[in-house]
């Protein structure tokens, strides 16, 4: 009898789990994705969204996941869903999350539908942000289910797919705040960044509305009469714009600007809308500090040869806050992507840390209740949010068996290798 080592059983576990991504590919995993591409789910068309979470839940049942349905409250959006593996239904348990949305961009009057092949290179609304990603996560469980049916029984994982994340997560943040805290770490999968590498440093986001209400006058005959309300707005623009770091921790952009009735009444109102990207709360006390300083007196920062005594009359007022808060980098965080490079290194992956994000993602969330998270699992491609967004096949087979490989290899405490 020839009696294998630890690294030996493991090794022939991970050929096995490859050889089931590879064996389920093509037939199955591409197949279920061309499916949910080809089922449109903006956002806020609701039941566009469900029919696709409706696939998806026949997916999760075939992979014999649990179902939960988590209601969207008083937004219009579609439900959400915790899959989980029946170990994860043990409340005493702290668990690894899988996490992604269903959600895209592209509404049904935009006329984007269906997939196109081309080669190694899969095109269709939401293929790579983010519905690739969906099925990397229920195929790697699904290969490991097929090798080690013991091991998958016992693991800890839940599923998390929620249907708002493209407009900023207003109802689904909800989910982390009961799910964060049992949770000890998180893998997201939003798209794969280039070479391979993790995301574990995202921006967070912030959007305001500043509103400036001055006195309506006549510009010919009363025109001192009046309090102009976009000569308020106009310097507080200058002060927001200075306020961006030229090494990129804070941005700030004034995207829209709004404001007067007619060119020959002084206008009594102005207002504009804020864009803001910050890469740790020390940065976003830097704009509040700032911000509030220009809600007091717009003109501040203004030569006097620029300001007039009317201006000063103007009164400005903020609406709006915080999206999302930064994804910072932490030991754990580290720790959990050191361990899953290991795997993806080995099925032929790169590896390393991207680059601070500027986009959000529910990375952030979490992040921001301490569990460890690492993001841009999904597969590589190019592209999303546009018509003419891709994702690469061969890029998401081995971002699978990375999965699969981790997730086995993390197991569930005290059980023996492959069975």
């Amino acid at each position: 009898m020839v009696v294998m080592n630890t690294c030996e059983t493991d090794m022939r576990v991970f050929e096995l789990l490859d050889e089931a991504v590879d064996d389920a590919f093509e037939a199955e995993q591409l197949a279920l994705l061309k499916e949910l591409v080809d089922l449109p789910s903006a956002s806020r068309e609701v039941e566009d969204v469900e029919m696709a979470l409706e696939r998806l839940d026949q997916a999760a049942r075939e992979c014999g996941l649990v179902i939960q349905k988590i209601d969207p409250g008083a937004h219009e959006v579609a439900s959400h869903r915790i899959y989980l593996m029946h170990a994860a239904t043990d409340n005493k348990k702290t668990l690894t999350l899988l996490v992604g949305h269903i959600d895209t961009v592209f509404p049904r009057s935009m006329g984007f539908f269906g997939t196109k092949r081309e080669g190694d290179r899969l095109m269709g609304p939401g293929v790579l942000d983010m519905k690739s990603g969906l099925t990397e996560m229920l195929f790697a469980l699904e290969a490991i289910r097929r090798v080690d049916p013991k091991r998958w029984a016992a693991l800890p994982v839940a599923l998390v797919v929620v249907s708002d994340e493209e407009i900023g997560s207003p109802s689904s943040r909800s989910i982390w705040k009961e799910w964060g805290p049992r949770a000890w770490q998180a893998l997201v999968f939003e798209a794969g960044r280039p070479g391979d590498q993790i995301v574990t440093r995202r921006k967070g986001s912030g959007l305001f509305t500043i509103r400036a209400h001055g006195q309506a006058a006549h510009a010919g005959n009363r025109i001192f009469d009046g309090a102009s309300a976009i000569h308020a707005i106009a310097c507080a623009v200058l002060g927001l714009e200075c306020m961006t770091d030229p090494a990129g921790n804070l941005t700030v952009n004034v995207g829209i600007i709004r404001g007067g009735s007619a060119k020959n009444t002084v206008p009594e109102h102005a207002e504009i809308e804020v864009d803001v990207r910050f890469s740790s709360s020390e940065a976003l006390s830097h704009f509040e500090e700032g911000l509030y300083r220009i809600l007091r007196d717009p003109c501040t920062h203004i030569g006097d040869q620029w300001v007039n005594d009317r201006v000063k009359k103007v009164m400005l007022r903020v609406d709006g806050g915080v999206a999302r808060p930064p994804m910072e980098s932490t030991e754990k965080t580290q720790s959990l992507r050191l361990r899953y490079e290991k795997h993806a290194r080995a099925v032929g992956l790169g590896c390393g840390e991207a680059p601070l994000q500027g986009g959000g993602s529910d990375a952030n969330l979490l992040s921001a209740l301490g569990v460890p998270c690492i993001d841009g699992l999904g597969p590589y491609g190019e592209f999303f949010h546009e018509r003419k967004e891709w994702c690469s096949l061969s890029s998401l087979c081995k971002k699978t068996k990375a999965l699969a490989r981790f997730l086995w290899a993390e197991g569930a405490e005290g059980m023996i290798g492959f069975a």
